[in-house]
């Protein structure tokens, strides 16, 4: 028997300055682990890229993965983040139509959070692995193989008749067996030259565009890897389904946060770097006070001799020393470290960042990488609980003060935020004083089932006094998608044809006119593979 496990991003997409295009090329760091797992267990497993397909083939259609070929026996659909629940969902759809005998299991953070739910409603899915799949899946497959029960396999929930049943949740995995994982054996992944090559920062695909046109317009210039340094999260931030109440007690089973190994850690650098990879991506710090595991795994790093640029982003502020050595081990061009202040407003931003940290000591820090010559990135966000549109004139404010005095300082981006499964503010949206028209996984099914609908202009909330006018009664959540749209483009646009800086907003601005007015030039393309 061969399995698929298949990655689906969202297809339809738009964003005005770059028109259609496919959405979270990225896959889940833990899919190529988990389908090595898989086949050092013994089994036959290929992953498949739905995405990196289409880029190959522009007419490619899922048939092909299953039709006329007997020996797939399972196939395994990543739904990791919401935006994938409509894609993931009709091609789960179309291979069962196709191919009725096989088994469709999914799996990823929001299969995970609503695991009933899927099983139960969509019957296209026979099974749902919840939280980490490294033995659950081998095991899974091993039950399949031997066509036995599946009552004995971790993690899983699945369908008996008419019956979803739900079996122990007893893997978490520990600090040894994620050391062990290998997260880079490409040989498992078709196409993987396309995959490394074409589907980098900041993780869309024009699909206006060739490949080639979208790596030089629209990527960082070097494929970037994210390397994972571990597991879990022991922070709360209001808006992120990955925090650690969530993960706990919804998707996954772990609390706080476990590491890999040092050299666990090195050798997936050193495997990347070998595939192709000219930058490393990490976006933990779960010790933003003394982060001793990455000051010594830098200092490894350069023991070894490994030359190779680090995006690093920051939970919490980091330290005097980590940013010495991390300058000292990183000292090229691509090499940033990536700060979240979210907000301009010091209270808003302890109210909802795990790791919070004041205005003042944003300062410091940003005067300490300047005088070290650290490039560096800063995020924000807007339309947090709390904020009003007075308010947000201090995260413009704030923006205009660091760009003015931080020669380092390559980009200030600001990002809408979505509601995710299982985020605080999801789960207690009265306490957070917003509405969500998102509660279940058929809410996030139909948000994303739009052909062209704009990933950045669909929030899934709305707050009713943050503006001086009320929202529109009859459609609150698009009048207030849409009226803080018009705040960002006016004040917080950043988009530069350089992916690799930001600009100001009226720099945005004239970019974005200019690049709308080429891409409506060509052809609208809303196709989907199944």
């Amino acid at each position: 028997m061969k399995t698929l496990l298949v990655h689906t991003p969202k297809f339809n997409s738009f964003y005005k300055p770059i028109g259609d295009f496919i959405w979270l090329n990225y896959m889940p760091m833990g899919l190529l682990a988990i389908a090595d797992a898989a086949q050092r267990s013994g089994h036959n497993v290929e992953v498949v890229h739905l995405g990196v397909e289409w880029v190959e083939n522009r007419s490619f259609k899922v048939d092909g993965l299953v039709e006329g070929r007997p020996e797939i026996g399972a196939v395994g659909l990543s739904i990791h983040w919401h935006h994938q629940a409509y894609d993931a969902i009709e091609v789960a759809r179309r291979i069962k139509a196709l191919r009725p005998d096989i088994f469709i299991f999914a799996g990823g953070d929001t299969a995970s959070f609503y695991h009933e739910e899927i099983t139960r409603d969509f019957p296209m899915i026979d099974a749902v692995v919840r939280g980490y799949g490294e033995k659950p899946v081998p095991a899974l497959l091993e039950a399949l193989r031997a066509g036995g029960s599946l009552e004995h396999a971790p993690n899983l929930t699945w369908r008996d008749g008419a019956l979803v049943k739900q079996n122990p949740m007893s893997y978490t995995g520990d600090a040894e067996t994620v050391s062990g994982l290998s997260y880079t054996n490409f040989s498992l992944l078709r196409h993987a030259r396309t995959y490394i090559r074409y589907t980098g920062v900041p993780f869309f695909f024009a699909k206006r565009f060739t490949k080639e046109q979208n790596a030089r317009m629209f990527t960082l210039g070097l494929p970037v890897f994210p390397v994972s340094v571990g597991r879990g999260c022991p922070f709360t931030c209001s808006w992120c389904g990955g925090s650690q109440g969530t993960q706990s007690r919804f998707v996954s089973g772990l609390t706080g946060f476990m590491y890999r190994s040092h050299d666990s850690v090195i050798t997936t650098v050193k495997e990347a770097a070998a595939a192709g990879y000219g930058i490393m991506q990490s976006a933990l710090d779960p010790e933003p006070v003394t982060q001793d595991y990455f000051i010594d795994l830098w200092r490894r790093l350069r023991r070894e001799k490994i030359s190779i640029d680090w995006m690093f982003e920051c939970n919490g502020l980091p330290s005097e020393t980590f940013l010495t050595e991390f300058k000292k081990t990183f000292p090229g061009k691509n090499s940033t470290l990536a700060i979240s202040p979210e907000c301009g407003n010091e209270a808003l931003r302890l109210r909802h960042k795990g790791p919070g940290f004041g205005t003042a000591a944003l300062l410091e820090t940003m005067n300490l990488m300047e005088c070290l010559g650290i490039a560096s990135e800063l995020f924000f966000t807007y339309g947090l609980p709390g904020e009003n549109e007075d308010m947000l004139q201090e995260t413009v404010s704030l923006q205009k003060v660091l760009r003015k005095r931080y020669r380092c300082l390559r980009a200030v981006r600001t990002l809408s935020i979505e509601i995710e499964p299982g985020a605080p503010w999801q789960l207690e949206p009265e306490r957070f004083g917003i509405v969500t028209d998102r509660h279940c996984f058929k809410d996030f099914y139909r948000a994303h089932a739009a052909a062209g609908q704009g990933t950045f202009t669909s929030f899934g909330y709305y707050i009713p006094d943050y503006f001086h006018d009320p929202l529109d009664p009859q459609q609150p959540f698009d009048d207030f998608a849409r009226r803080l749209q018009e705040l960002k483009c006016r004040s917080l646009c950043f988009i530069h044809p350089n992916p690799k800086k930001s600009g100001e907003p009226w720099q945005g601005r004239l970019f974005c006119a200019l690049a709308s007015r080429l891409v409506a030039l060509k052809p609208e393309n809303l196709s989907r593979p199944y």
